[in-house]
């Protein structure tokens, strides 16, 4: 089924459509309204009517992009005419975005939703009307296919999804979580632009991707929420033995929670409550303790060439702010003073 986005996400899939160029995970596209006569000719052929949100015929200045990612998207907008989107296509997936400058407008069959900076929203495609920012506006969303983040609640919950997933409130007002779903975004966006090394790195772009699923489904209510809040059964010390040599075993090669999970036999939860209870930590926590001390290791070793950036990457590390910040926390230095130190060894 092809997938349907909100505005921003819709007008790129829409324009690209027919482009190849645009089929590979982790690639960036744009789209721009102000020039109207480059984009009538496509919003013709979708049927979609875009407007100022006081029906004036003032071009509309509208800038957005969209990162194409596994079971879902990343998107980013721009505007400072505000617009209105009327006759949207059916859909299938659901969005959450945070508004950063201006007001967005939701209209569904059951009322009119708003949002502003310091919420959020969260999107059911299907039950798109109308939506429209006022003014000035600007913000980054997620988009994930209903097939994704129903995968996803199924991994939490140990068993099929039988009701499809349902928000309780479309609004969303918990500011840690928009937080770190704001951080995450900005990540994706940063590590997919230019040259960075997220583009050469799918499966880090699919456990970003997950990492953000993950806080939405544990954390906006929906009519699965009681049965994730159920105690998971408690792992055997032998399982979480499994886990600990499995990823001691692939330190330096991409793997994921669920592999973790898998090899050890157990649920993601009962593998989260399991580290949890003998490690104190998380498996991604202990994963990426146990990478930060070969680093170490290779930062101090002689006989390896001292290139920060390639140690950290061949160790998995491939958002080098990133492992700065989680280097200088564990080991209370950072990567450059203890280089420093192979001299006086």
């Amino acid at each position: 089924m092809q997938q349907k986005m909100p505005l921003s996400a819709f007008l790129i899939e829409s324009r690209t459509n027919n482009q190849a160029s645009f089929s590979a995970l982790g690639s960036r596209t744009e789209v721009d309204l102000s020039d109207p006569r480059s984009t009538d000719a496509w919003l013709r052929t979708t049927g979609v009517k875009i407007e100022t949100p006081d029906a004036s015929h003032a071009a509309i200045q509208y800038e957005s992009e969209y990162f194409l990612l596994p079971k879902g998207g990343l998107y980013r907008s721009m505007s400072t005419s505000g617009w209105a989107m009327f006759n949207a296509p059916q859909a299938e997936g659901c969005s959450l975005y945070i508004p950063r400058s201006g007001e967005l407008h939701w209209r569904t069959a059951e009322g009119l939703s708003h949002c502003r900076n310091g919420s959020g929203i969260i999107l059911d495609l299907a039950q798109m009307q109308q939506i429209a920012c006022s003014g000035a506006s600007s913000g980054l969303g997620f988009f994930f296919s209903m097939q994704g983040i129903t995968h996803s609640l199924s991994q939490l919950l140990e068993a099929p999804v039988h009701r499809q997933l349902r928000f309780q409130s479309p609004l969303v007002h918990d500011a840690p979580v928009l937080t770190a779903l704001g951080s995450l975004g900005d990540l994706i966006a940063e590590g997919l632009s230019g040259t960075a090394p997220l583009k050469n790195a799918p499966l880090a772009m699919a456990n970003l991707l997950q990492a953000a699923c993950y806080l939405i489904l544990h954390n906006l209510p929906h009519n699965h929420s009681h049965a994730l809040v159920r105690r998971p059964p408690a792992p055997a010390p032998r399982q979480i033995k499994r886990a600990v040599e499995f990823i001691m075993a692939r330190l330096s090669a991409p793997i994921t929670l669920a592999d973790i999970a898998e090899h050890a036999a157990i649920s993601v939860r009962s593998l989260q409550s399991g580290f949890r209870r003998y490690k104190e930590m998380t498996p991604m926590e202990f994963l990426r303790a146990q990478r930060l001390g070969r680093v170490r290791e290779d930062l101090l070793d002689p006989a390896i060439p001292a290139d920060i950036q390639h140690i950290a990457l061949s160790w998995g590390f491939s958002h080098l702010y990133l492992f700065m910040r989680y280097y200088k926390k564990y080991f209370g230095e950072s990567p450059q003073a203890t280089l420093a130190r192979r001299a006086s060894r």
